[in-house]
């Protein structure tokens, strides 16, 4: 019975662990491979004389959406946090932290905003 509760806990570390060091790693593996493939094809673009499309360099741009998105995302799951843990009889201020992260990502947004429409792009 002792073997089993050994290969057990192992096979549980193991997953709990090893599970996200995976998945890190085949996220890193995915990124080398595409910008890999990014520059064989701007080789075999200058090999062949043509010129580079400005797209295939600079990367893409971030939607003006992107912290918007993060920003409401954070503060409803710090209102959920909240609420659960209000709920379970727990420190319901536990909410704050995803919740001031969206508001300070709101805030971060409204600035690039506010700066985009003063100072238009070129």
């Amino acid at each position: 019975m002792q073997a089993n509760e050994t290969l057990v806990a192992i096979i549980g570390m193991v997953v709990t662990f090893g599970l996200p060091v995976l998945l890190v790693a085949l996220i890193l593996w995915f990124k080398h491979r595409k910008l890999r493939m990014t520059h064989e094809t701007i080789m075999r673009l200058a090999e062949k004389g043509l010129p580079v499309p400005p797209e295939l360099v600079a990367p893409p741009p971030r939607g003006q959406t992107a912290a918007l998105r993060g920003g409401l995302v954070l503060v409803a799951l710090g209102i959920a946090f909240g609420f659960l843990f209000e709920e379970m009889r727990g420190p319901w201020s536990v909410g704050l932290i995803p919740g001031l992260m969206g508001v300070a990502l709101l805030v971060a947004w409204a600035i690039e905003r506010r700066d985009s429409k003063a100072n238009p792009p070129r």
